[in-house]
């Protein structure tokens, strides 16, 4: 879902701490950076650092800078700095906060930190000035459930992949439900839970469909299935998939490439659309399409 204006319309900005943090060894940042906290401090508001820019702006009383998760916790808005896992990671720290992010790419694609570096002073002013976009992107709920009883839930932004647990070339066993109706028993390397924002990470190397990330949709994608026609299927994410493990040794199940967990035989994941949306600020000159063309070689001859 898309809310707010763009050029030509104002509003009175609801921010007043800003975070900015950054990837970690990150070469050559020091210059943006500063570019960054003197827009900030321009506009009166209060700079909240992250541990890694702390380091890069030695000079500023910056207290040595926080934590992550403690940079989210206190911000209205977070600035991030690098590539697209720099981004989920921050995602990751903002939890069920309604906080927004503003990613500016230091990585190769970025899909979600989309900002050009040369472009960071007009955007922000601009952002600082009332001119921006809020766009939101669906979570999945992802629970783990171990002999009928939920183990944990944690919330992803691109994906849950699911994937054989040793180091030999053999295919698991899963079987997906959608709401207790079963879909198929897929023989195969694994399987990935996307979202549409996800669609354009594992689930496109892997042979799935991209999805406009304001569709309300989950994808689901077997990774080299034994039979050939089990295909990626679209659903509406208003549904609940449940995936059980099926085969005797464990699996592993990854959330968003940050974090890991074991599944042991007869475990299952239970995926839901969450009620807490990633929120993103976009500049009046954003444009999805052109992002996917850059990003993806497309018409490049």
């Amino acid at each position: 879902m898309r809310v707010g204006l763009y050029a030509g319309a104002r509003r009175m900005i609801p921010w007043k701490r800003i975070g900015v943090a950054l990837k970690s060894g990150q070469a050559g940042v020091e210059p943006l950076l500063r570019r960054i906290v003197a827009v900030v401090s321009n506009h009166g508001l209060e700079l909240i650092l992250e541990r890694e820019a702390a380091v890069r702006l030695p000079g500023l009383d910056s207290g040595g800078g926080l934590a992550l998760e403690k940079v989210a916790a206190r911000s209205d808005l977070l600035i991030v700095l690098g590539g697209d896992g720099t981004v989920l990671a921050t995602v990751r720290a903002v939890g069920e906060r309604d906080v927004p992010i503003l990613g500016i790419n230091l990585g190769h694609l970025g899909f979600l930190a989309d900002l050009a570096p040369e472009n960071v002073d007009a955007a922000l002013a601009g952002v600082f000035s009332g001119e921006y976009g809020v766009l939101e992107r669906s979570r999945l709920a992802v629970t783990c459930v171990n002999e009928g009883r939920d183990v944990n839930t944690d919330l992803v932004l691109n994906d849950a992949v699911i994937t054989k647990g040793s180091a030999l070339a053999r295919l698991i066993e899963l079987e997906a439900r959608v709401d207790e109706k079963v879909i198929a028993t897929y023989r195969s390397d694994g399987l990935i839970l996307s979202t549409p924002t996800g669609s354009t990470a594992y689930n496109l190397s892997a042979g799935g469909p991209l999805v406009d990330s304001t569709v309300p949709a989950m994808i689901i994608n077997p990774i080299c299935p034994h039979t050939l026609t089990q295909r990626p299927l679209v659903l509406p994410d208003s549904l609940q998939v449940e995936v059980r493990l099926h085969s005797p040794e464990e699996a592993t199940l990854t959330l968003d490439g940050q974090v890991g967990t074991s599944l042991h035989p007869g475990d299952a994941v239970r995926v839901t659309r969450s009620a807490h949306p990633a929120r993103f600020i976009i500049v009046p000159e954003h444009n999805h399409f052109e992002t996917l063309r850059k990003k993806l070689g497309w018409g490049s001859r």
